[in-house]
This record gives structure tokens, sequence and C-alpha cells, in this order.
């Protein structure tokens, strides 16, 4: 801010001194022009005043020579050309007002005074009469004459002098103020440049930091996915252009998530970071070692262009990372997944060759760690599995994954009360996937947490269009086991909800009895932090797990949801209704509300009524549906419930 105010108070002054010159210089053209135009008038008058005194010389020079020749007639006709050739000179003054007037009526004067005794001379002096007296008397009258002329002419002269001085005076300061300006024109300038280089080499810097900042992971140092794309497809076009082979190499930490979870965070951030170290000190110069997320990271390697080369890359990266790690006091051990794709061996692009690598690093995974090369035969068998676990990632970050919702209504009104978001892969070639077909593979893969991310973001995002409608929906989002032992995931959450505007009770966690008794210290503790944010939390599929009322003691939840296999067969089988019956009464005197999911008749929904059932979901309600035909459900006229 600092510098942005002197870069605008030096363009001002800049601005303020270009005026000044500006100004400066139209004084000094009018001043120029001014003392162009008096020394001219002073001139051209100069010239008629020292013509009327070579005129008046003339005429007196005319009379002396008539005088001294006795008044010949030769000499007479010379001075009669004289006679008042001052005259148009004396009238030019005179029209022009060029003197004095009182001066130019003495001039005038005296020269009509002495024409008239040059005449009176001649008069007299006519028919050879003596002229000698008359010398004097023509020298006592041209004298004064021609001493008033020449004292005008000079008078004018000193009069130029001193305007000319005057003038010379005015230039003088303007071009004092015209070198001050200049210099400080200057110094603002230079100002102006500083400021200006300044602020261009903090906006490359910036530039360059956001750029790094895009392509580098921030633990690490390393490059990130973008990064790994864009050295991947120069790679491929390199190796189209020359015809060069090279690798690339996957690999994913086996054991990181035990590291993470014991030692905790910061310890699994030591353990990233001393694998990106040693991934460095492994690579040549030219080898491109990037993070890809979590504990994936990812390497091109130019200088092992061949399929054993890669191979034997591999296995040393391996042996590398197997040496024990010192974090906390501890050493630690870890393992390692590693695929090998070569171009153009693998593939003749970058998708191509990410996909058979990831294909290769699950096949490596499948043999508790190692390193594996792809081979055509890993598309027997499960390879359609291994094919749409690699392609899952690229649809992740291509926003292939859709959320539909499920509507739960109110069982004693019949009325809309909230709805579940249901996650759906819609793949570019096989179509709409539902959740069976690639959840498990994402919380094989790691991909869980991005998924679980996507779907917050769009029915967060959902809830606020809703609102905008009219309609206030509470949205339940299923959550990941995983996410129960993440100490930044409460955190995640709360942005998320910041984010979108978004009331934390509009907002509910379905969680499993499995996930929270996998880790219920850590479970605990992320789950009542949620809880004092206003977040609330469903156990889903009550009664299916190792249900123990000591959760519902310890980590109260806000409500119970019973698990569609019981409340499909309550009508047919009077052991699962008094299940049903037994979870309804529990959740009632505990305080929680229940949710009955799978309610697919008529039948099932009424005897979930009598049995004091808050709430309940299923096609007998309505199927899960997109955004836009949800929308339309809730904004219909009939709301009544049947089959679809």
């Amino acid at each position: 801010m600092e510098a942005r105010a002197t870069a605008r108070s030096a363009i001002a002054g800049t601005a303020v001194g270009i005026v000044i010159l500006a100004a400066s210089a139209v004084l000094a053209s009018t001043g120029t022009a001014e003392t162009t135009e008096e020394v001219r008038r002073v001139q051209t008058i100069t010239q008629k005043l020292n013509g009327i005194s070579v005129q008046i010389n003339a005429e007196d020079a005319a009379l002396r020579e008539y005088l001294a020749t006795g008044g010949t007639e030769y000499r007479r006709a010379q001075l009669t050309e004289t006679l008042g050739a001052a005259r148009a000179n004396l009238d030019w003054l005179q029209q022009n007002n060029a003197v004095d007037r009182a001066e130019l009526d003495a001039i005038r004067g005296g020269y009509e005074n002495y024409n008239r005794i040059v005449l009176d001379i001649m008069s007299h002096t006519e028919g050879g009469s003596d002229v000698a007296g008359y010398t004097d008397l023509a020298s006592l009258t041209f004298a004064p004459l021609r001493d008033n002329v020449l004292g005008i002419g000079d008078h004018h002269q000193r009069e130029l002098a001193e305007y000319l001085r005057e003038v010379n005076s005015r230039a003088d300061v303007l071009h004092g103020i015209a070198v001050a300006t200049i210099l400080v024109v200057l110094v603002l300038f230079a100002v102006c440049a500083t400021v200006l280089v300044g602020y261009q080499r903090r906006t490359e810097r910036q530039a360059e930091q956001r750029l790094h900042e895009a392509t580098h992971d921030s633990l690490t140092g390393l490059g990130n996915r973008a990064k790994l794309h864009d050295e991947l497809d120069a790679a491929v076009r390199h190796g189209q252009q020359s015809g060069e082979p090279f690798s690339l190499l996957l690999i994913d930490l086996d054991r990181f998530k035990e590291v993470n979870d014991t030692l905790g965070h910061r310890a699994g951030d030591e353990l990233l970071i001393e694998v990106a170290k040693r991934l460095n000190q492994g690579c040549r110069a030219d080898d491109v070692v990037v993070r890809l997320g979590g504990d994936e990271f990812a390497l091109i390697l130019p200088t092992a262009p061949d399929h054993p080369e890669a191979l034997e890359a591999g296995n040393r990266i391996l042996a590398a990372l197997r040496r024990p790690i010192q974090l906390s006091d501890l050493l630690v051990d870890i393992d390692a997944s590693i695929g090998v794709a070569s171009y153009p061996r693998d593939g003749h692009d970058a998708a191509e060759l990410l996909q058979h690598a990831d294909v290769a690093m699950y096949a490596a995974k499948r043999r508790h760690g190692g390193v594996s090369g792809y081979d055509p035969s890993l598309d027997s068998g499960d390879a359609s599995r291994l094919t749409l676990q690699s392609e899952l990632r690229q649809g992740v970050e291509c926003g292939e994954l859709v959320v539909f919702y499920q509507p739960k209504v109110d069982v004693a009104t019949r009325q809309p009360c909230g709805v579940e978001a249901l996650v759906r892969w819609q793949h570019p070639t096989r179509g709409l996937l539902g959740p069976d077909a690639f959840i498990p593979l994402a919380e094989e893969s790691g991909l869980i947490d991005l998924v679980t991310a996507v779907v917050l973001d769009q029915a967060l995002a959902q809830i606020g269009r809703w609102g905008a409608l009219g309609h206030e929906l509470p949205v339940s989002v299923n959550i990941p086991a995983r996410s129960l032992t993440d100490g930044t995931f409460p955190g995640a959450i709360a942005a998320a909800l910041a984010r979108h505007g978004v009331r934390p009770e509009l907002l509910t966690l379905e969680i499993t009895e499995s996930a929270v008794i996998a880790d219920l210290l850590r479970a605990g503790e992320v789950l009542t932090e949620l809880r004092e944010q206003g977040v609330n939390i469903s156990i889903d599929d009550f009664g299916t797990g190792y249900s123990s009322i000591a959760h519902l003691r310890d980590m109260p939840p806000h409500e119970l949801k019973i698990d569609r296999s019981f409340v499909m067969k309550m009508c047919e089988n009077a052991r699962d209704e008094t299940i049903v019956r037994a979870v309804v009464d529990l959740a009632k005197n505990l305080g929680l509300r229940v949710v009955a999911e799978g309610v697919e008749t008529e039948t099932a929904l009424r005897t979930l009524g009598d049995l004091g059932c808050h709430e309940a979901q299923g096609y007998h309600i309505s199927r899960p549906l997109p955004a836009a035909e949800l929308t339309a459900w809730l904004a219909s006229s009939d709301m009544s419930i049947s089959a679809v």
C-alpha cells in the first residue's frame, strides 16, 4: 500500500511538473513573440527617425552648398529638391503614434520653421544678392532640430535596451523554473520507475509463487498431481518427436496409515517428508518426482527408458524406502507397492500410461508390496476391477461423481423432512455406476477421502439452492470409517459449512458402528468435536454391527437408522418386527430420533407409524433422484406417497 501511495504521489508530481514546463514554454514563447514585435517596432521608429535625421542633414548640406556658392541656380535647384523630404516620415510617426505627441510636434514645428527659414533665405538671395549673412541663421535653426531628432532616437534606443534587460531577466527566471522543474520531474520519474519496477518484480515473484503453489506439494516441496500431468504430457510429446522411451513409476506406501494413526499426523508428515527426501536422493537430475496426495508418489524416469531398467530403478527405490526411518525416537519400518509402465511399450499417451502404471501398482499391492511392471496378463481375471480402480482417480478429478438424493418423510405427517445424499459415478463408457461398484475400490485405494469431499461439497451447495427456493431440507451424508480417525476432519467440515453458508444443524453425518469400534478413543474425540459444532450424528445400519448400549451412552448420536434388512421383512417376520420395535423404543427412551430405511410398502409405513418411528425412507416414498428431479418432486402440488 505504501509503494502504491508513493507511485501515485510521484505520478501526480510528474503531471504537475509537466504542466509547469508547458506553462513555462508558453510564457517563453509568448515573451519571445512580444520581444520580437517590440524590437521590430523600435527598429522601425529608429529607421524613421534616422531617415528624418538624414533628410534634414541633406537639407542643411544643400543649404550650406547653396550659401557657399553664392546662391547659384544649380545649388538652388538642389536645395529645392531636399525641402520637405522629412514630412513623409513625420506623418508615419504621427499616424502610428510611434513617439510622444509633444515630441513629435516639437520636431515637426522645428522642421517646418527650418524649412521657412530656408525658403526665406532663398527668397532674399534671389538675383545674386549677398548670402553670407545667412549662414549663422541657418546653423542656429538647424542645430536644435537635429539634436531633438537625435535625442528622441537615443531615447527610444534606451527604452529598447531597458525592455530587453527586463525580457532577459524574465527569461532567466523562466529558465531557472524550467531547470528546477525538469530536475524534479526527473527525480519523480526515477521514483515512478523504481516503484513500478519493484511492483513488477513483486508481481512476477507472486506469479511464480502462485505457479509453484499450484504445481507443488506444500508439505514435501515435490511437484503435485498437476505437475505430473504437465511433465507426463511433455515427456510423451518429446517421445513422439524423438522416439526416445521413458518410464513412469507409481508408488503407494503400504503402512503409512498405521504410522499416522499410531504416532499422529505430525509423525505422518515427518514420514512423508523423509520419503520425499529419499526419492529425490535416489533419482537423477532429469527425473521428475511428485507427490500425488496422501501416501502416493510418482516418478518419471527418462534415464531408465527400458522396461528392465525401470524395474531395476523401482527396486532400488523400494530398497531405499524400506530402510528404517527415525520418527519420535522410534525406528519405523515401512513398505511400498510400486507399479511401472514404460512408453511406448505400455502406453502411447499420458492417460494410458497412468492407467497401466496404476494397474501394475495395485497388482504389487495385492502381493503385499514390491515392484510390478505392467503386463497385458494383468488384464485377465479381475483386470476390469483394477482398470476401474485406476479410472476412479481420473473420474474424481474430472468431476464425474454426481450426487442423487433420496427423500425422507415424517411418518406421522407424510411430509418431506430431509434427504440422504447418495453418490453415483457417471462413467464415460460404463454409464451410471452405483456406490457398490466403486466405493470399495475407493476405500482400498485411499480415494475415499476425495470422494467424501466431493459428496459433501455438492450436498452443501444443494442445501443452499433448495433454501433459496424455500425448501429447508437437512441432508445426510455417509462418512467413511477413516474420517473418524482423522483429527483434521472436523475442521474440514466447519470450513465446508462456512464456504457454502450452511447452518450446521442442516447437516447429518451418518457413520457405522464398526467405524466407531475400530478406534474408540480417536472416534470419540472426532465425534465430540463435530457435535460441539452443531453437526448432527446418525448411526447407520443400527443393529447389524456390534451394537453396544455403551456407545449410545459415551458418544450419544442424534438419531439411529434401522437397517433395511429388518424393515423390509418386519411385516412378514415377527422377530424382525420385534427388533424394529426394540430399536424404536430404545431411541425414544434415550431422546433420539429413529429413521427406518428400506420402506417399500404402505403396510410397512403404517406399521412404523404405529410403532412410533419418526422418519422413513425407501422406494415406497421415492427412489434416489438427481437434484433437479427431487426439486421438482418437492415443488409438486401432490405430495401423496405412492409406489414408484
